[in-house]
């Protein structure tokens, strides 16, 4: 028997990378419970992907992808069959910087379809919320002026790449996009929520020199990297998504009930909202609604009140599209993921 629809709250998966900072055991409340803070340098926290087990309700200990096989069209959303059948389109993270990320790419759907089918990773479009930031913080994102292949591959052999590339300054609620093809990197001292496409495709142009644990130097991919980089002289001002203000919040106006648009791109979208009180909201058939809070609590509760879920920061819910009405209460920030479609409401 089919299990009805009701929201998903997720459990986060922890990455440990040689850049991660210490940051996100915090966040996720961990502290106690076995992790202990500073220990590891937990780099990531997938918030969104194949294997996030459900931690409420009737599917509690389940993957997402079980669920998938579950509920399939009424989970997923009619966009992500059009474009990708019954594979998740979207992954979201937290991203704690404590040092310079590498500088890299991804591809697009297209080339990772015709070289990477192995993998069955799709193309990586991405774009990062900041959610803290150190004073001085920036990220890479595209070239100071357009380069030829030759001459990006000298700068990489000699070190100097990071000479050819803009870097931006960001600060809390700044909002960055990056598609597939542009070259960027996050820089030391960030705390980031990232929406992006269900990849893990990256090819590495430059990474410090840096040596992993077993004291090898981390694998760089120059041949594919600069197959698919877009080497094209790049506007720092376009960076930002649509709803990006450096140094300001991206949220609405307190007691706005409207979901103000950060990124908009052809693989998916990104909105926010400041709930203050109650907030009446409704998923769309086209797609799941993944709603990430980043600041605050607040409670969440199905339209027929069948399961009522409490989100802190830190913690991410996933709502089946076919799901229909459901309401947010209290205060705090939240953020909401769907796969684009002709129709986003």
């Amino acid at each position: 028997m089919t299990v009805p629809l009701y929201p998903l709250m997720l459990e986060p998966l922890l990455k440990e990378r040689i850049w991660g900072g210490d940051s996100l055991v915090a966040l996720h409340r961990l502290e106690g419970r076995g992790v202990e803070r500073g220990a590891t340098p937990f780099g990531e926290s997938w918030l969104l992907c194949d294997d996030n087990v459900v931690s409420n309700g009737a599917l509690r200990g389940k993957r997402v992808v079980e669920v998938v096989a579950e509920w399939g069209e009424d989970l997923l959303g009619s966009a992500n069959l059009a474009s990708y059948g019954t594979k998740l389109a979207l992954m979201a993270k937290f991203l704690d910087a404590a040092d310079d990320l590498s500088i890299q790419v991804h591809p697009d759907d297209a080339y990772a379809r015709e070289h990477e089918a192995h993998t069955g990773h799709l193309g990586k479009s991405e774009a990062w919320y900041v959610l803290a930031a150190a004073p001085g913080a920036e990220v890479v994102w595209g070239f100071n002026r357009t380069f030829s292949a030759d001459e990006v591959r000298t700068a990489v052999a000699d070190g100097s790449l990071d000479e050819l590339l803009n870097r931006v300054p960001v600060a809390p609620g700044d909002v960055i996009v990056n598609p597939a093809g542009t070259v960027h990197a996050v820089g030391a001292g960030l705390l980031l929520f990232e929406i992006q496409q269900a990849s893990d495709l990256t090819y590495r142009l430059y990474d410090y020199g840096r040596r992993d644990p077993a004291g090898n130097l981390r694998e760089l991919h120059v041949d594919k990297a600069l197959a698919i980089a877009d080497l094209a002289r790049a506007d720092p001002a376009q960076a930002r998504g649509t709803g990006s203000n450096h140094g300001g919040s991206t949220g609405p106006t307190p007691g706005s009930t409207a979901w103000r648009p950060l990124v908009a791109t052809p693989q998916f979208t990104l909105h926010g909202t400041r709930v203050e009180g109650a907030l009446d909201c409704s998923t769309s058939a086209e797609s799941f609604d993944l709603l990430v809070l980043v600041t605050g609590g607040v409670s969440l509760v199905a339209g027929d009140g069948s399961e009522a879920i409490t989100l802190e920061r830190g913690d991410a819910a996933l709502l089946p599209a076919a799901l229909g009405q459901y309401r947010l209460a209290g205060t705090g920030e939240v953020l909401r993921s769907r796969v684009a479609s002709g129709v986003d409401v």
